[in-house]
Parts: C-alpha cells; structure tokens; sequence
C-alpha cells in the first residue's frame, strides 16, 4: 500500500506543479460562476468510480516487463507537452471555451501512471479514464447550449458525469451498469427539479455538483449494501495485489523533467483589457447614441441566452451618421455602423464565447488586436475581419464594462463598402462555423485565419464613434473623464 500511495503522491504533486496556472484558472471559472466550473466534478467521480472498480477481483496476470510502459508512457508525457506548449497556443482565441491545457494535464496524469504502474493497471481502469477525459469541456458546452444554456442545463450535463461513474462503478456485468446508471439518473434529475422549483436562485455551482455527487454516493452506496446483504461489509474485500512495475526509477525522473518543461508554459492571452468597472452603470435600455447619429433600425436576439445564460440579450443597432463626412467617404455619405451589444449576468460566460462565435464567419481571417485607449479609461480592441468570399472587410472596435454584477460587451462593427446595401455579419448562432474554423487552425495553423497585414481603413471613424457612445453613456452618469 505504501507504495501505491508514494506513487500517486508523487504524480499528485507534480500535476500541481506542472498545471498550478491551469488550476488557478479552473477555480476562477467556478468563482466567477462560469459553466467550466464542473471540471472539479469529474476527478471526484472518478475517483468513486475507480473505488467501485478496484473492488472487483484481479484476473490478469502481473507483467514485470517495463520496455512497453516506458514506451506508451515517454510517449504519452511528450504529447502531454506538445499539446500544452503548442495546440494550446494556436487556439488562444477559444482557450476557455476548449481548455485544452485541462486536456493536457489529463494526458500527463495518464502518462505519468502508465510509467510509474504500468500498462495493465491502466487497461484494468480504462473506463475510469474514458471518465476522466469529460474533463474536456467543449462536448458539455455545446450539451448546455443545446439544452438551453440555463442552470437546469448545467445541472442535466454532469448528471451524464455522474451516469457514467455510477454505471462504472457498480457494473460488474452490463446490466447491473445500466440499472445503476438508470437509478442514478432517475434520483439527480428528481434532485434537480426540486433545486428548480425550490432554490431557483441557487448558484449554478450548486446546480452543476449537489444532484450528480448525491446521485453517485447514494445509489452506490446503496447497490453496494444490497449486493452484501447478510455478509460483512468491507469497502475492499479482495487481498491487494502487489504492483507489478517494480522497476520504476528511470521512470520517476522522466516524469519531472516533462512536469519542469510544462510548468514553464504560460496560458495564453486573449488580448482583450479586462472590463472597466463601473458601480452605477446601468444595462435595463439599449444604448443612448451621440449626437449626429441616429438609430435606423434595432433587433433584439434572444437566443445568446444559451450562451451567455439567464436574461442575456443581444440588441443589434443600426445607426447612421446624420450627415455625411468627407474624411470617411470621398462622396460625403453618412456612414453606417452597426452597434452589438451583449449583455449577461454571467460576466465570466464572455471569456468563454467570443464574440466571433456569434457570426458565420467561416473561412474568414482575423487580423491581431490592437489595443485602443478612448476617454473616460475604456481599453478597447480593434480588429479587422476579411471575408475573401464577399470581398469585404470589416473594421471592428470591442470593449467590456461592468458594475459588477452584470457585464456588457460592445462590438461597433464598419464596413469598406459604404454603399447602403453593404453586407454586415449577421449574428447567427450558428456554432457550425465556429467548429469549422478550428479544423482549419488544426490542420492549417494559424496562419490560414489570420490577416497577417490588416488596412483599418475606418480605424478614425470608429475611434471617434467609439468615444462619443462611451461619452453619451457615462457623462449622465457623473462619471469623471
């Protein structure tokens, strides 16, 4: 026994060495009421999946040969790094929709078991580990989206979690996993209701952890007491196996060099400022526009809010210049922006969808941020958008505010084409084109979607705009320049 424990001590302590930055992030998420906070979910399910599992008799004999897990387990640590080092930088812009950094720390876990234990105890615990790689939360997002993106959503994707564990850990055939999984879900969806009609204005913390953990610890618990009724009740009730992988120093360096090599990395920037904090603001209008613009046209999306949860909303604004400038047009024609704005009560949800996810903009390059300092201490971002198909480019400017509670992110969108039938992207929904658009950076790199060269040719137009609507908002507020 004590070598089991020095073994996943020592691979405890270097995943919190190599992946501190990961883990510092994943407890913002939960913090700041993002859906990735279940990621902490899916070690504690699967560690009552594997008690279930280790519970059952040992059949397969011990191999001492440690050629093959040397082998599997180098090179399962070296793609741990590539992915951490280098996928993960290619999809800065998605990072915490993808996190692969957590799907990187599931590899070297992984890894770094197969080269301290071995082969077989892994293949004896693989779907345990096919458990633990929910920890990826791209499949749970899109779930939630497709389920409604509220809390109740939340709470029914990691009942899947807590399915899963369940059917692992009591199955020792297939149909006693399948009834164990169906009274599992069967008690956390019950749970689940009631949380909905009784604590509506509970935390999605609580939504997304109380039911699955209840459903998983009751029900095994409870097939367990019937599976040994009449007998003593052990938790293990098998002698312990010695571990076969003896030999295990050349590994133990090994697996500290990769953990030196991924504490190294550091996660990647958006390249957004983080949003201006603002105690009175207020977010219950569509935004006031400055003088000498005027709103030709307003639509209101309500479907953000299976992205951006609860009351989110999205109102797009069409304005038009008053009178034409001969700066922005050679012919003098009032210029026509468009204004989206979204606003959530789930301030974290931003980082986790950005605003490209809300347009079809496939096979479209983006060019880098450019960071842009207006008045009153808004830093916003600006960027350009070309779509080779349409022959179009759209000059973007981008900025967050909040008063902490609620937070509303700004995206003034203006087109070369300043005829009055130019085409804005439309926001869609449509997360088609976003998952196409990663295919391409993984196969192409980043290069095939970045405006390596951008021309902002409105980038004074936008400047100026941008500054007059943050002014029309804060000056009645009495808020200092």
């Amino acid at each position: 026994m004590y070598r089991l424990i020095l073994r996943w001590a020592y691979i405890a302590i270097l995943t919190v060495f190599a992946f501190h930055d990961t883990l510092i992030r994943s407890v913002q998420t939960v913090t700041g009421g993002g859906m990735g906070g279940y990621v902490f979910l899916v070690p504690v399910a699967g560690v009552l999946a594997a008690i279930g599992l280790a519970r059952r008799h040992r059949t397969e004999l011990p191999i001492h040969d440690r050629q093959t897990d040397v082998i599997v387990g180098v090179m399962g640590l070296v793609f741990s790094l590539l992915i951490h080092a280098v996928l993960l930088q290619r999809y800065s812009l998605y990072y915490n929709l993808l996190r692969l950094d957590l799907v990187a720390l599931w590899m070297f876990v992984a890894s770094a078991s197969v080269a301290l234990f071995g082969l077989r105890p892994m293949i004896r615990f693989a779907w345990v580990w096919c458990l633990l790689f929910m920890i990826f939360p791209l499949p749970y997002y899109i779930m939630v989206f497709l389920l409604g993106g509220n809390k109740i959503a939340g709470g029914v994707g990691t009942m899947i979690i807590a399915g899963v564990a369940i059917g692992i850990a009591v199955g020792r055939d297939f149909t006693r996993g399948v009834y164990g999984s169906l009274g599992g879900w069967a008690l956390g969806l019950t749970i689940l209701g009631g949380m909905a009609v009784f604590t509506p204005n509970a935390p999605l913390v609580v939504y997304q952890y109380v039911p699955p953990l209840v459903a998983i610890c009751v029900v095994g618990t409870g097939m367990f007491l019937f599976s040994r009724r009449g007998e003593p009740k052990r938790l293990l009730d098998r002698k312990v196996e010695p571990v076969a992988a003896k030999q295990i120093w050349s590994a133990v360096p090994l697996v500290l060099v990769i953990a030196v090599g991924l504490s190294l990395v550091r996660l990647p920037q958006v390249g957004f400022a983080p949003p201006l904090h603002v105690d009175n603001l207020r977010f219950d209008a569509p935004l006031t526009m400055p003088s000498g613009w005027h709103v030709a046209d307003i639509e209101t999306y309500d479907w953000v809010n299976r992205l951006y949860g609860g009351d989110a909303t999205l109102v797009r604004q069409k304005v038009v210049a008053d009178s034409g400038d001969p700066r922005f047009d050679k012919f003098a024609r009032p210029r026509t922006l468009m204004v989206d704005t979204v606003t959530t009560n789930r301030p974290y949800s931003l980082s986790i969808y950005p605003a490209r996810m809300l347009y079809h903009l496939e096979g479209a390059r983006t060019s880098e941020i450019k960071p842009v300092s207006l008045s009153f201490g808004v830093q916003a971002g600006m960027f350009t958008v070309v779509d080779d198909s349409l022959l179009v480019t759209w000059d973007r400017i981008q900025w967050t505010w909040t008063n902490g509670s609620t937070s509303q992110r700004i995206l003034i969108i203006a087109v070369d084409n300043h005829e009055d039938t130019a085409h804005f992207p439309e926001p869609t929904g449509d997360l088609t084109a976003t998952l196409n658009s990663m295919f391409t950076v993984l196969f192409r790199g980043n290069a095939a979607l970045l405006d390596s060269a951008p021309e902002f040719k409105d980038e004074r137009l936008l400047i100026e705009f941008a500054n007059a609507l943050v002014r029309a908002q804060l000056e009645p507020l009495g808020v200092n320049p």
